[in-house]
């Protein structure tokens, strides 16, 4: 059996049991399930917080700002 053969059932499998995985699997399986899940999204935040999103009001709520005096 080839590699290219294994990766997609070996894909899903694992998307499975990180997405689904603490519902329906007995409890060591479970609770392994949901810490990979938290483990993931904390890296994938972590990948994501040194971007900063554009705010297209940010003049205009300086400017507010000033105005109020603050």
């Amino acid at each position: 059996m080839r590699v290219k053969d294994l990766i997609l059932p070996v894909l899903v499998v694992g998307l499975v049991f990180v997405s689904f995985g603490d519902r329906f699997l007995p409890a060591p399986l479970s609770t392994a399930s949901a810490s990979t899940r938290e483990q993931l999204n904390g890296f994938l935040k972590g990948m994501f917080t040194g971007f900063s999103t554009y705010n297209r009001y940010h003049k205009t709520e300086e400017m507010i700002r000033q105005a109020e005096g603050k």
